[in-house]
Parts: structure tokens; sequence; C-alpha cells
């Protein structure tokens, strides 16, 4: 008998999937800049804007260096800090501040 060559079900979906290279999504690098942009602006050090967030300040220095994992949350701590919007299409514009009237 001759010997046969097995050949194991591998479906195509599964092939794709081990060609890809599986990476987190990182932080684009204008928003890093305008994250360093608005706090130099401000007037903050990396220490005094992850005081100001309640983060660590290696946080910062990470997302200032795009070496991070984008979240969100502290994405919008960083915004409401620094008055500049960071993420969506209207990135690098200002936040409006909203004014509360006085209740009658």
């Amino acid at each position: 008998m001759a010997a046969t060559k097995k050949i194991p079900n591998v479906k195509p979906g599964h092939l794709d999937r081990e060609n890809q290279e599986l990476r987190h999504e990182k932080l684009p690098h204008d928003v890093c800049r305008l994250i360093q942009q608005g706090r130099l602006a401000k007037g903050l050090s990396q220490k005094d804007l992850a005081i100001k967030i309640c983060e660590k300040p290696h946080v910062i220095s990470d997302y200032e260096s795009g070496r991070c994992i984008p979240n969100y949350i502290i994405l919008g701590k960083i915004e409401r800090v620094i008055g500049i919007k960071l993420h969506g299409k209207e990135r690098g514009i200002p936040l409006q501040v909203n004014v509360q009237r006085p209740r009658k």
C-alpha cells in the first residue's frame, strides 16, 4: 500500500487569519502631537497633567509618544484639561465650554 498524506480540515478563513499580523490599535501621531501642544499651551508638565487627570506620569508620556493602546476614557480626561478635541472628525478643534444658566 502506498502511504497517503493526510490533509487537515482547514477552512479558508483560518488560513487568512494565520497570515495576518494581529496588532492593537495605536494612537495616531497627530493626536500625540495635539496632546503635547495642548499641554504646553496650558503651561503644564507631564506630571501636572497626570495629576489633573488622576493618572501616573508615564501614562502621559506613553500617550505623547504613541506607545499606548488608546483608552477613550483617558483621552476624554485629557481633552477636558487641555481643551482640545482628540478623537473623531473634529480632531484638533478647541472644546466649547458649556456655561450653565442660573436656575430660576
